[in-house]
């Protein structure tokens, strides 16, 4: 006898193997939707353990007479399940709770902002922890932040995407920038990093080596990003105030963050003054010489 376990969240993708087994006497378990029970010749609904010969269909692998059927030793066909099939139970609880929930339909993406920050602040906690049950939970709670933005941009009037929309931006880019890895063309680290920041640099095709730089970052974090892009551009580092390069604590003093923040926004603000006065003289900034010379003329 044989046990035919579809999925419970795709039961019409009845496995190849399992069709055979559907054509002479089946039972089914009270679980199996009405939408399968109609592609069936002929079914008979099963509620106690019988020795009556046949398959049984169920989407519940924990129904008494799924567990009874195994341990007769009856041959179990199942449904492969692929990674990410509870994803869509969980793109439908959000857009559940965005219809019908009183708070969730009121949120915008200004007013989640705070509760997103929350969540990563709380997702590196867990990672210092260590502890892998708080990781998954925290993992759990930045999804959610991912499906609910997601899902109040689809009800924007004038540009709205999905979660569907956000997975394909997802994979193009991915998929565009690691062709190599991809295609089993290379599995070489430099390579790899390579290939992924010549492709970035296509497709951005920034007009300034600081586009894309996030400046609600924090104050650190922002510098560091800032120096990173300087010292890949060439720029001469010995031309950045001291001051941006240090960070004194001083109780009773004006906030640090605030101070670094803003020495860093000047920084850039320099920078792009830099850029386009080059453009209007028409250098190309290809090195320290370049910046040095365009920095001299600023003097």
């Amino acid at each position: 006898m044989t046990v035919v376990l579809l999925d419970p969240h795709r039961p019409d993708m009845i496995p190849v193997r399992a069709r055979t087994h559907l054509a002479g006497a089946v039972f089914v378990t009270e679980d199996v939707p009405t939408s399968i029970l109609w592609q069936l010749d002929h079914f008979e609904p099963v509620f106690v353990e019988t020795d009556t010969a046949g398959t049984l269909v169920s989407t519940d692998a924990a129904h008494p007479l799924v567990q009874a059927r195994i341990a007769h030793g009856d041959e179990v066909i199942a449904s492969a399940v692929p990674a990410g099939s509870d994803l869509l139970e969980a793109v439908a609880l959000m857009d559940t709770l965005r219809r019908n929930g009183p708070w969730e339909s009121t949120q915008t993406h200004a007013s989640l902002r705070r509760y997103l920050l929350e969540e990563v602040y709380e997702l590196l906690d867990a990672i210092d922890g260590g502890d892998q049950a708080d990781l998954r939970e925290e993992l759990g709670d930045l999804l959610l932040q991912v499906l609910f933005h997601a899902r109040i941009a689809a009800d924007d009037p004038a540009a709205p995407f999905d979660i569907d929309a956000v997975a394909r931006s997802f994979t193009q880019k991915v998929s565009g920038r690691t062709p190599g890895v991809l295609s089993g063309e290379h599995s070489d680290l430099e390579t790899q990093i390579r290939e992924w920041e010549e492709r970035k640099a296509a497709e951005k095709q920034r007009g300034s080596v600081l586009d894309g730089i996030a400046t609600t970052a924090p104050a650190l974090a922002l510098t560091q990003k800032v120096l990173e892009r300087l010292t890949a551009a060439g720029y001469p580092v010995e031309r950045i105030d001291p001051a941006v390069l240090t960070v004194t604590v001083v109780a009773g003093d004006d906030s640090v963050e605030a101070q670094a923040r803003e020495r860093t926004l000047d920084l850039m603000d320099q920078v792009r003054a830099v850029e386009e006065q080059a453009r209007i003289d028409g250098i190309t900034l290809d090195g320290p010489d370049a910046w040095l010379a365009v920095l001299d003329r600023q003097q």
